[in-house]
Order: structure tokens, then sequence, then C-alpha cells
């Protein structure tokens, strides 16, 4: 009877060894095991006995009202002269506002950008003295609400706000510069608010500023980078007159940190004009965009990290705008291995654009004959294969081949 109760502890290791060891000898091995692993854990160091110290989480965040009535109380504590209690508002009002309709009630019904804007001058002018980190958390309050369309607008028209941002960024001050960054390329990233931002040329000629200031600075914030990038989509000549063209060909001829990502991506921008088409055959731009393709066979250890094409998107973007000359198209006659490069790069698995920019780029080449006739020979049936990665790839690769097709037919 005891052996059969024995039975009942274990089952899975009473099926698996009934026939080596006795039930009662199966759990008495468990319970010896059991013991031990039991008493090692009891050697390992507990934490003391007592209460758990309080959280600091809510030493500067406000006591919030519920539901509809917390966006009203944070507004009227923020405009306390208790700079213990403005501050904690500002801090609740940044997690607060991270809900997409607190932060359009508070825009419209609140009109908290300007309220912010006040403290914000108030702060920057010296008027009162920073106790805590309130820039950082201003900065943080309009990087939220720069998000949404009424935000952005709202920040937009109010010019000093921009010139502080500016500042900001200027000064290099740690945290608040990226914030600043990342606000001004999110007025930017808005086409209605972008042309708010236009209206006024000392917007572009601040940001050149900050890239000029110091030539030899290897990394800017990259959200001034995108910022810049928008404007001199709108503005190429302005750009060039402020002697950007000359700063981002000496990046990317110096191999500078990152050169082939944003630089040549404003490189690349400042080509859609005349005046920058005719420096980019001045400086015989075709030859540097050759030299960077020529990376592509060198071996990785012998660059930098950070010197390393990782992406080559913005890349075959300068060549696609740099071949609208004819100086260019026949400069590009004696590069042969142009087209080898351009058209590896177009079986990306992964970049739809820069498969888009590859087959452009092709279709530009191929304007000198000579080129047209090493694409047939030796790229039709690549081009034909390709496996596209969104529409816009698959109409780029349906006009090359249409183009390229529609030569052989008539040259027949």
């Amino acid at each position: 009877m005891w052996e059969q109760l024995e039975r009942y502890r274990n089952h899975f290791l009473q099926l698996e060894v009934k026939d080596v060891l006795k039930p009662s000898s199966i759990n008495c091995q468990q319970n010896t095991e059991w013991k031990e692993a039991m008493e090692k854990r009891d050697k390992c160091k507990c934490f003391p006995h007592g209460c758990a110290p309080s959280s600091p989480y809510f030493e500067d965040r406000a006591q919030l009202a519920y539901g509809w009535f917390a966006l009203p109380k944070l507004m009227k504590e923020m405009n306390s002269d208790m700079r213990l209690t403005h501050w904690k508002a500002i801090v609740s009002l940044t997690e607060f506002l991270l809900n997409p309709l607190n932060a359009e009630r508070a825009i419209i019904e609140m009109d908290i950008v300007r309220k912010v804007k006040n403290a914000f001058m108030r702060m920057r002018l010296k008027i009162y003295k920073e106790e805590h980190r309130e820039v950082e958390t201003y900065l943080k309050i309009f990087n939220i609400l720069s998000r949404s369309l009424n935000g952005a607008e709202n920040i937009a028209n109010r010019k000093c706000l921009r010139v502080e941002f500016y500042k900001i960024i200027k000064s290099r001050v740690p945290l608040q510069e990226d914030l600043a960054a990342e606000i001004l390329r999110n007025l930017t990233g808005k086409p209605k608010v972008l042309g708010i931002v236009m209206e006024d040329p000392e917007n572009l000629a601040s940001a050149v500023s900050i890239f000029l200031q110091d030539r030899c600075q290897p990394l800017y914030p990259r959200h001034l980078w995108h910022h810049l990038c928008h404007m001199l989509e709108l503005d190429p000549d302005r750009g060039i007159e402020l002697g950007l063209f000359e700063f981002l060909h000496s990046r990317i001829q110096s191999r500078l940190p990152f050169y082939w990502c944003m630089a040549t991506k404003a490189f690349a921008l400042l080509l859609r004009c005349p005046e920058g088409q005719r420096r980019f055959d001045a400086i015989d731009g075709v030859k540097l965009l050759f030299e960077v393709f020529q990376e592509i066979e060198t071996d990785p250890k012998k660059m930098l990290p950070r010197q390393k094409v990782m992406s080559w998107e913005f890349v075959v973007l300068a060549l696609l705008n740099g071949l609208h000359s004819k100086r260019a198209l026949w400069r590009s006659r004696e590069f042969t291995p142009l087209p080898c490069y351009v058209g590896r790069l177009m079986s990306t698995e992964t970049n739809p654009r820069l498969q888009v920019y590859c087959l452009k780029a092709l279709r530009e080449l191929g304007v000198m004959p000579c080129i047209k006739r090493y694409i047939i020979g030796n790229w039709l049936e690549d081009v034909r294969q390709l496996f596209c990665l969104d529409a816009d790839a698959e109409c780029a690769r349906d006009a090359l081949l249409d183009w390229l097709r529609r030569d052989i037919a008539d040259s027949s």
C-alpha cells in the first residue's frame, strides 16, 4: 500500500525509471536534490527587510485632475509665479500632450503656443533665472506641438521662436541642440509650413551659417541636415549664393564622416538649378562621383568606419542630377565602368528609391550613343528581369526598356 502511495509523487519520473528504482527511492532522491537547491537559494544575498523607498518620479510631476479637467489645471499652474509649481506643470505637459487629441485641444482652445513662447522667451532673455531645466522642457513641448499641422503653423508664424532655435543650435548646447533641430525639421517637413518658413530669406541664411561657422566640424545634427534639404528643394540658387556648394564639395572631396549621406543629398539638390550645374561641370563633378563609386571595389579595411559608404542612394541621385548638361554627358564617356557601377546597385533588395535613381541614371547615361550600345549589349537582360520593389521603380524600368527596345527596332 505504501509503495502504491509513493507512485503518486513525481508521476513522470516514476514512469521513466520504474524498472530501475523503487518509487520510495525516487522520491527520496528528489527530496535530497530539492533540499540542496533551496540551501543554495537561501545563501543568496537578500535585500534588508523594511519599507521600499518612495519613487522620485512624482517629485517633478504635477497632481493631475481627472479627464477633461487635467489640461486647464496644468495651464493654470504653468502661469504660476511659484517656480516649483511652474516646473512641475511643464514637465507634466510634456507627457500629457503626447496624446494628439490633448495637443490639438491645447493648441486650439488654450493657445498653448503663445503661452509657452512667452515663458520660453523670458527664460532666453534672462528675465528669469533657470533653476531646473526649463529651456529643455520648453523645447520638448514645442517638439510635440510641431508634429501637428496647427502647432507647426503657429510656431512658424512666430519669428522670435525661429531665431532662438537657430541660436541654440549655433551655441551647440547638448540635448537642446538636437531638440531645436528636430523642431525645425518638423516645421519644414510640412509643405504649407515650409512655404511660411521660406517667405523669410533669413531662415535659410541662418541654417547655412551654422554649417559654415566651423568647416572642420565632423558631425552636425541629423535633423538639421533634413531641415536644410527641405529648404534647398525650393531655393537651391539661394543656397549656392550663400556658399553652400563649396562647403559640400569640400566635405565630399575630403571624405569627411558620413559624407555619402545627407551632405551628398544636399549637394544633389544644388544641382537642380543652372548655376549648380555650371559649377558641377567646373569642378569635374562626374570624376568626383566616379571616384566615390570606385570605393565599391575598395577593401573596407582600408577606410575608416565613418568613411565607408553604407548607402548609395544619394550618390546616385547626385549623378542623376549632374548629367543634365552636355559637358557632363561627354565627360561620362571617359569613365567606362560607370554604367557597370550603376547597374550593380540597380538590383538592390531593400531600397526602392535607389532602384528608381539607378534606372533613371542609366536612362540619362544612355543619351550618349556609345553608352547606350553598351547598356543594350550588357544590361538589357538584367533590366528586363529586374524585380521592382514598388510601382515607381516598375514604371522607370518599363520606360527604360521601351526606350532601349525602340532603339533596337529603329536600328534594324
